[in-house]
């Protein structure tokens, strides 16, 4: 049990917000009017298409494609960058991060590459994840909720996003001249192979991630997707099923619920009613300091007429605290592992270019607002 607290914390805190506020609003039929079974089913759907394109090789393959045409150190790092950034718009910033966090540190570990040089380029791929993801529908999980509660049309997300998107790639791009010029070091190519990856099982679920993003913007119903997926897990990929998160979706039922008893709390509702009229990216923002912007999303989308505070709110509020996105955490989690870890360092870093590149994206959306 203690294990299992431990492994799932986020889980065990939405449980115990959820049953804590059960006692201002009784459980009822509103409890299951709250949960959203469309974003549910998409992110199962989105978690299916992500573990079956790791299994597939894809991301195995891009690693060994980077290796071999890596000159130098700081051109892998770029290239790394780049790679994580554009696929966290596809397959979630966790997923990203999951895949590159990991191969980055082993690649510079056995480089022997300096651990302040790690350090920068973990934090800036975790912010690179963060960042992409927010540029569309299916890249996080609050972007997929707020598409769903508000019912976002393609062409409204996409002109409330891009600038920021583009905006963060330059400013991520800024990022790596300043503190990644000075390594040239050669990258030994030799030592990696490049995996076959499964061509037919890689453009199923390709073909399930278009299917996606055409139920996300609901040009088909989101049944259609569930319903032929599932039925193609059970058919033939069965070992998926046992590798989708099933927790984290626990963890929005929690959330759910817990934001549906809050919102029937007369004060709280007063306290958050007000400003999120005025200022919806501010509080946003600020609120996803404290729970992360996921939980967020659920709690403040009800108290905004339109989606697009929430919407940038949430995203770049994914900077800032390690848990103000719930994949800076994983490459937290990723990078402690290790027995040679600067964890004060890492810290120290993460804060710094994590609070800069937040208050640049707040100040820009407070000129354009």
């Amino acid at each position: 049990m203690l294990r299992f607290i431990k492994r799932e914390a986020v889980f065990t805190i939405a449980l115990i917000a959820a049953l804590i506020s059960s006692f201002f609003n009784p459980p009822s039929i509103s409890w299951l009017e709250a949960i959203d079974f469309r974003t549910l089913a998409l992110l199962f759907s989105l978690m299916g298409i992500s573990e079956g394109l790791k299994t597939s090789g894809l991301f195995d393959a891009a690693a060994g494609v980077m290796m071999k045409r890596a000159g130098n150190i700081r051109l892998l790092s770029l290239m790394l960058l780049l790679i994580v950034f554009i696929s966290s718009m596809f397959f979630t910033n966790d997923v990203a991060l999951l895949m590159f966090v990991p191969f980055t540190i082993m690649i510079l570990d056995k480089e022997n590459i300096e651990e302040d040089y790690m350090i920068r380029l973990v934090v800036l791929e975790t912010i690179a994840a963060n960042l992409g993801s927010m540029t569309t529908p299916v890249g996080n999980p609050q972007n997929l909720y707020i598409c769903s509660f508000f019912n976002v049309g393609a062409g409204a997300f996409f002109r409330t996003i891009l600038p920021y998107s583009l905006l963060s790639a330059v400013l991520i791009a800024i990022c790596f001249v300043l503190f990644f010029s000075s390594s040239r070091k050669k990258v030994e190519t030799e030592e990696r192979e490049i995996r076959q990856v499964d061509k037919p099982r890689t453009f199923i679920y390709l073909g399930f991630l278009l299917i996606a993003l055409l139920a996300v913007f609901r040009v088909i119903g989101w049944p259609y997707l569930f319903i032929l997926e599932l039925a193609f897990l059970l058919i033939a990929d069965r070992n998926i099923l046992k590798r989708i998160d099933y927790v984290l979706l626990l963890t929005f039922v929690c959330f759910f619920i817990f934001s549906e008893n809050i919102r029937n709390i007369e004060a709280v509702r007063r306290i958050i009613e007000m400003p999120m009229q005025t200022h919806p990216v501010a509080v946003s923002a600020s609120i996803s300091q404290v729970i992360s912007n996921v939980p967020a999303a659920i709690l403040l989308s009800p108290f905004s007429e339109s989606f697009e505070g929430v919407l940038i709110g949430t995203d770049i509020g994914g900077l800032g605290t390690p848990v103000a996105s719930l994949a800076s955490l994983i490459s937290l989690k990723i990078y402690f592992s290790r027995k040679q870890s600067r964890k004060g360092r890492y810290m120290v870093v993460f804060s710094i270019m994590n609070f800069a590149l937040l208050f640049l994206l707040a100040l820009f959306a407070s000129l354009i607002s």
